[in-house]
């Protein structure tokens, strides 16, 4: 997440829609006030090597706590601190009404099926805490909880849209350039953050069965109707 004050801008980071990559590209254009949310260390690592600002800001003020920011500063845990996939609605809470109103708020949106694809192998070679090396794609859609599996928790807000524009994933260099644009930045390279995670080339839809499909269909069914995604069958 960034909510860049100088530039009048909130960026909402959403899963597998080359999030980091963004978030180090749009570290350049930012002010010593801004907030930038922390990434992993090879990544901050990356934006000091390109002379942008790295996480800063993200301390958040005692009379913005949530019940479980305060029970979790009572146990020791330390203080609370804005996040990457801080949601739309948690961003509108801390934020005064006026700047969240008049920000230009965006983030990146992906056709689901494929990004179910990606949060697997993500989930399986690159996370923390892996996936079983057993656990196929099809018993990990079934057990996963609905908000991995769909992105619209991060940017409804009363079952309403809270964001100015969406860029979608497939036409990404594009349409975030459309955006840079239109607040008087200028396009950055984009690197290629958490890239090289699938350990297949193979269309998206070789993974799935005709219930993983509906399964999918089902969850996402807000972001399917609203940006008139398909499943583009290749079985």
């Amino acid at each position: 997440m960034i909510v860049s004050h100088k530039n009048r801008f909130i960026f909402i980071k959403t899963r597998k829609t080359a999030g980091t990559s963004i978030e180090i590209a749009l570290a350049k254009f930012c002010g010593p006030d801004d907030i930038i949310t922390r990434l992993s260390a090879s990544e901050e690592q990356n934006k000091f090597d390109l002379g942008y600002r790295g996480s800063q800001n993200t301390r958040i003020p005692l009379n913005q706590y949530r019940k479980w920011d305060l029970w979790f500063w009572l146990r020791g845990g330390g203080p609370a601190h804005h996040f990457n996939h801080t949601s739309a609605s948690l961003i509108k809470r801390r934020m005064d009404s006026e700047s969240f109103r008049e920000y230009c708020k965006f983030c990146v949106v992906r056709n689901p099926w494929d990004r179910a694809v990606s949060i697997y192998y993500w989930r399986k070679y690159r996370a923390k805490e892996a996936l079983p090396e057993n656990v196929n794609f099809t018993e990990f859609l079934s057990s996963s909880p609905t908000e991995v599996l769909t992105n619209s928790g991060l940017y409804l807000v009363d079952g309403e849209p809270a964001i100015d524009r969406f860029i979608k994933f497939e036409n990404l260099e594009m349409e975030l350039a459309e955006i840079l644009e239109e607040m008087g930045l200028e396009m950055v390279e984009l690197p290629h953050a958490k890239g090289n995670t699938r350990k297949t080339k193979e269309h998206y839809s070789i993974m799935f069965d005709n219930d993983s499909i509906d399964l999918i269909a089902r969850i996402c069914n807000w972001e399917i109707e609203y940006f008139g995604y398909e499943f583009e069958d290749l079985r």
